[in-house]
């Protein structure tokens, strides 16, 4: 904080506020000492009072320096006042230089205001406490980021394949305080401005509408968010990037090493969209374009509204992995449209979007791959939940005192899936598509928690319905560990894969060779659970004759090509272990790289070698890459 005479006056303001909320106010007051003790509120993960004062709408002002790694400027907070008399407006920060505080009077002038960063508290950043006055609506904040800052991941030109410097955001799950003061919980929406300014070789893009199809000339680019979204889903990107259009409202951002291959790759997305539409109502976010990020990003995609981020690395050449894309969509209703209020309900975000997702590809292409990726989604599910802690085994979670990056785990993706499934099986399709539309339009661009899901269903489905399904089925699936004994109404099976495993035992057992496996038929779904099934049985030999049949160390569709690097990993099988090499050093997805790193540090040779290999390739990751990395290599707690 940067030092001026108004915070002096910062004790006597806080003796003030303490007297006017006392007496009826719950909520934690101020502490007069220098640490500013504030606590978190109603959600765990936030120190925001957004009960008391929540922000409707922001303003921001940004220079890139993509030399010194920062976001510098300004943001304006447009603010409600739920409770009148509350005096205090409390942000989450982490690691960002607060550089001054002015309240905005309704004429336009500023009002100096006191404000406070309290004490540091790990991943949750530090609370900014600024005095309120009576009659202000509106705070202008100027600040700037860090180098550091866990939710912006800055690549230098060595980095990315245009040779030019990249920078893009990850909000999710409470990134977006390490490059905005703001209240970072998902149970607060607000609408949006910016204007960034940043190199005029590059283009800057956001999560918002005004994106331009081409770089202009000023590097100056203009936003606007017109729909309330919650913090995580802020996003900014910032690269040499150029535009294919896919249809009438959808298109491809890439660098240009991509784009040709990323707009054929995704040329169904148009298509997607009408499938969206007529299955739950209408796209209700202007475009929907996609951004292919350098092979860094962590995830596979990021459902940042208008503009979802996605992974290189399901450019397969063959549209075999746009489930991704359809998932990251389908976020557009079930987590974007509709949000979990709080990290402990993420299973409403992320379970019927895998169902949507799955409904989406049933569509594309026929119930045979949505079979496919159910029985994989189920096997996966299964064997987390074998090894998974007590409190991770059901779908609604107390996330209270842990990071919430732990909320993203199978449980809320897939078991919040099947449970969808499951009220499909007992409700019917017809009536369970009724219901989601009207869900989706009664709660659209509103938070809720999973309280909110059941009191709708208990009238929509249940009482509606009466015989069909029961309250106490419902509160076993969302609040008991486990899978109820009624999933298995709806264990899903594929005829494809029974020929898999049936090839798979013969060749095994020798009746057939591998020549004789009729791989060109299988889809990388079939691939993928033949090679599931080979774990710890394979030597190096063998993978060797397989690479000759096969050539699978020069997969490049990467669903393949991870699964038979674990297995290398097993084998010691040397050429795998030379792609896996290369393999970690150019790819920064957490799916991929934190199994591959965990196997290799369990195993009785790689843990040195993989260290090894992390210490050069983490430059490249990003931090929550590097976080994964270190957790499975032992390297941290």
């Amino acid at each position: 904080m940067t030092a001026s005479p108004r915070h002096l006056l910062f004790s006597l303001s806080v003796l003030f506020l303490l007297t006017a909320c006392q007496s009826d106010d719950p909520a934690p007051a101020l502490s007069p000492e220098p640490s500013l003790r504030v606590e978190v509120g109603t959600d765990p993960h936030s120190f925001a009072e957004f009960e008391r004062v929540h922000i409707r709408h922001m303003r921001l002002d940004l220079d890139a320096d993509m030399n010194r790694r920062t976001l510098s400027g300004h943001v304006v907070l447009d603010l409600e006042r739920p409770v009148p008399g509350f005096q205090r407006l409390v942000l989450d920060t982490r690691d960002l230089d607060i550089r001054d505080v002015n309240a905005v009077r309704p004429d336009g002038t500023f009002l100096p205001v006191s404000w406070r960063l309290g004490a540091d508290h790990g991943h949750l950043g530090q609370p900014l406490v600024i005095v309120l006055p009576q009659g202000i609506e509106q705070v202008r904040i100027d600040y700037a980021s860090r180098p550091e800052a866990f939710g912006l991941q800055w690549l230098d030109a060595a980095q990315t394949s245009s040779g030019k410097p990249f920078m893009f955001s990850q909000s999710q799950p409470h990134y977006a305080r390490t490059w905005v003061p703001l209240q970072d919980t998902p149970a607060v929406r607000y609408t949006f401005e910016a204007t960034v300014r940043g190199p005029r070789d590059l283009m800057v893009v956001m999560g918002a509408a005004g994106n331009l199809f081409e770089r202009n000339d000023s590097g100056e680019y203009h936003f606007e968010m017109p729909e309330p979204i919650p913090s995580y889903l802020m996003a900014i990107a910032i690269g040499d990037l150029v535009f294919a259009e896919t249809g009438p409202r959808s298109g491809i951002y890439a660098e240009p090493e991509w784009i040709e291959a990323a707009a054929a790759e995704f040329d169904v997305l148009e298509e997607m969209i009408d499938i969206g539409e007529d299955l739950y109502g209408p796209y209700r976010w202007g475009r929907y374009d996609l951004l292919v990020l350098p092979p860094s990003f962590p995830f596979g995609g990021m459902e940042n509204p208008r503009l979802s981020y996605i992974t290189p690395t399901i450019i397969a050449g063959d549209g075999s992995l746009l489930g991704l894309v359809a998932h990251e969509l389908a976020h557009s209703w079930s987590g974007n449209l509709v949000t979990n209020a709080a990290w402990r309900d993420l299973w409403l975000n992320e379970g019927f979007t895998v169902y949507f997702e799955a409904r989406i590809m049933e569509r594309l292409y026929g119930t045979d791959v949505r079979d496919q990726l159910a029985v994989l989604a189920w096997d996966g599910l299964n064997e987390t939940l074998q090894t998974a802690d007590e409190r991770d085994r059901q779908l609604v979670r107390d996330l209270s005192d842990r990071d919430p990056e732990q909320a993203f785990m199978r449980v809320p993706y897939d078991m919040g899936r099947f449970f969808i499934d499951w009220l499909e099986h007992r409700y019917g399709r017809e009536v369970l598509d009724t219901f989601l539309r009207q869900y989706f339009d009664y709660f659209a661009f509103r938070s809720i928690t999973s309280e909110d899901f059941l009191d709708y269903a208990r009238e929509h489905l249940i009482e509606a319905h009466p015989g069909r399904a029961s309250l106490a089925e419902f509160e076993e699936w969302l609040y008991q560990p486990g899978l109820p004994d009624t999933a298995q109404e709806i264990r899903p099976r594929s005829d494809a894969f029974t020929e898999v495993d049936g090839w798979r035992e013969n060749w095994q057992t020798g009746v057939v060779g591998l020549a004789e496996l009729p791989v060109a038929d299988w889809s990388v779904h079939q691939w993928r659970h033949f090679l599931i099934g080979l774990e710890g049985l394979l030597d190096a030999g063998t993978m060797a004759a397989m690479d000759e049949q096969f050539a699978l160390v020069e997969q490049q569709n990467y669903e393949i090509l991870f699964l038979w690097l674990m297995r290398s990993i097993e084998a010691e099988y040397t050429p795998g272990i030379e792609r896996l090499e290369s393999f970690l050093l150019e790819v920064g997805r957490n799916k991929f790289t934190q199994p591959l790193y965990a196997a290799l540090a369990a195993s009785d040779w790689g843990r040195d070698w993989a260290v090894e290999v992390y210490q050069r390739a983490r430059p490249g990751y990003h931090p929550l890459t590097r976080q994964a990395a270190e957790r499975a290599l032992g390297l941290t707690d």
